[in-house]
């Protein structure tokens, strides 16, 4: 367990292309016959330069609108999933705990190149545990949902029915909804 909050801590408080990465990558021989669970509930985007600060320091609405185009990526997982062999459960939070008056909405935002990072992460990781009915709790009450492909996924016949559910209960926002089991 100690092993776990530490490694959980350190990918909590990393920040891309600012920490360096090998202070992860040095913790993970001595960890990863240990770690079974993470709960990773912030993760932390690059810190942005801002060089039109000097010139304009009374308005933030660029960033609000998202009209920034800050290079945004957090933490690839892809290496350090790879490296625990005994990775079961895998809890992830993509955004920022306790920003108080630095809010912006660019703390929150998860790209698509995160979502590719994660996905070829999680195709490496064959321990972990069939979290269908966890993913659907958080997709219950999403409306801006408008595509989601599990083709590839392996998910049981009950995680696949509470799928097309959820799915059919958002049909007005779904555009593509692509789901399938993989044959055995």
């Amino acid at each position: 367990m100690f092993f776990e909050r530490h490694l959980e801590n350190i990918l909590k408080c990393f920040i891309p292309n600012t920490t360096d990465p090998n202070q992860v990558l040095e913790f993970i021989p001595l960890c990863k016959d240990y770690v079974r669970k993470l709960e990773v509930d912030q993760f932390l985007p690059p810190i942005e330069v801002d060089q039109k600060e000097e010139r304009d320091d009374l308005s933030d609405t660029g960033s609000d609108f998202g009209f920034d185009e800050v290079f945004m990526r957090h933490y690839d997982l892809g290496v350090l999933i790879t490296t625990l062999p005994h990775l079961q459960e895998l809890h992830l939070t993509y955004g920022v705990k306790d920003c108080g008056m630095n809010f912006e909405w660019n703390l929150f935002n998860f790209t698509h190149q995160d979502c590719c990072n994660l996905a070829a992460a999680l195709k490496m990781c064959h321990n972990l545990k069939d979290g269908g009915k966890q993913l659907l709790e958080g997709l219950a009450d999403n409306k801006a949902l408008t595509e989601f492909d599990l083709r590839l996924a392996e998910v049981g016949e009950e995680t696949e029915y509470l799928i097309h559910q959820i799915m059919w209960a958002n049909r007005e926002a779904v555009r593509q909804g692509a789901l399938s089991i993989p044959l055995p």
